[in-house]
């Protein structure tokens, strides 16, 4: 392999390692945001915003909301109000919760979780007058980053990222000595990429001061999906790599037949392209001859 193959083999090997990391990363978002997940995660970051004294509460500014004066009153009189009434309302970030007073008796558990249900629902599905990067600047409080809006974003990225994957990897094909080991290639690179999912959510913790942990709980949420995202490219690596050491172990003379032919086509083309310019420069040199 030539000085400038080699290059350019390294390089075909970062990239496809490069859109491999990307794509996996965005499938983990992706997964992660589907209303189920973040249905079930959202009781403990709401846990963790109205009873943290500092939390996201430091970090944003809700205007005239104040999540804490607004759970503290519910505690209060909510036994009180659901005497009279079959459920208790309040406001939250200009949204209207209302909890069924039935809820009271399955204790602040049951509570918290119809709270959830009601402001997920709201909150995943509302139509953002805003594209995703813009939204950061017209919301005031991110929620639109667990919502469906920021899912089919990231579904979005995923698909881009697998189509390029895929057309660097029919270019690291051309690039590889012996086509057999282009499987064992793909699979370990894309195993390789799929490694650094499994110590995502400690590598959040590990940069977020413990006072913000409400913070490194939001952003928990994105990964719930990661050792899922890991699973689905280990495993397809494996089978890769399969792939290519039974081809490289097996008798199939017919693929390397199948080889042989690709590569025999190929040289007779590079011929057959080379017959054509010496013809073109033959004729060149005949017409110069006869116009003298």
């Amino acid at each position: 392999m030539g000085f400038f193959r080699s290059s350019f083999f390294g390089l075909a090997c970062l990239l496809v390692f490069s859109s491999f990391l990307a794509m996996n990363l965005f499938l983990t978002l992706d997964s992660s945001l589907k209303y189920e997940n973040v249905q079930s995660e959202i009781p403990s970051l709401i846990n963790e915003l109205t009873n943290s004294p500092t939390g996201i509460l430091s970090l944003v500014d809700f205007g005239d909301i104040d999540i804490n004066q607004a759970t503290d009153k519910a505690k209060v009189f909510m036994e009180n109000y659901c005497q009279n009434n079959t459920e208790y309302v309040f406001s939250f970030d200009g949204r209207t919760i209302s909890i069924p007073c039935s809820s009271l008796e399955k204790g602040p558990e049951a509570v918290l979780n119809e709270t959830a249900s009601d402001f997920v629902d709201d909150i995943y599905y509302k139509e953002y007058d805003c594209n995703f990067l813009n939204c950061f600047t017209k919301e005031k409080v991110p929620f639109f980053l667990v919502s469906q809006k920021a899912k089919d974003y990231w579904h979005q990225k995923f698909l881009y990222a697998l189509i390029i994957s895929l057309v660097l990897m029919a270019f690291l094909l051309l690039l590889v000595e012996s086509r057999i080991n282009w499987p064992i290639l793909v699979g370990s690179l894309l195993i390789l990429s799929a490694l650094p999912l499994l110590k995502i959510k400690s590598l959040i913790l590990f940069f977020i001061p413990e006072k913000l942990h409400v913070v490194s709980v939001f952003l928990g949420i994105f990964f719930t999906q990661a050792y899922g995202t890991f699973w689905i490219s280990f495993i397809i690596g494996l089978v890769l790599i399969g792939l290519g050491l039974g081809l490289r172990f097996s008798n199939a003379e017919f693929v390397e037949r199948i080889i042989e032919k690709i590569e025999k086509k190929e040289a007779k083309e590079k011929r057959d392209a080379g017959k054509k310019l010496m013809k073109k420069e033959t004729v060149k040199k005949e017409i110069k001859r006869k116009g003298k």
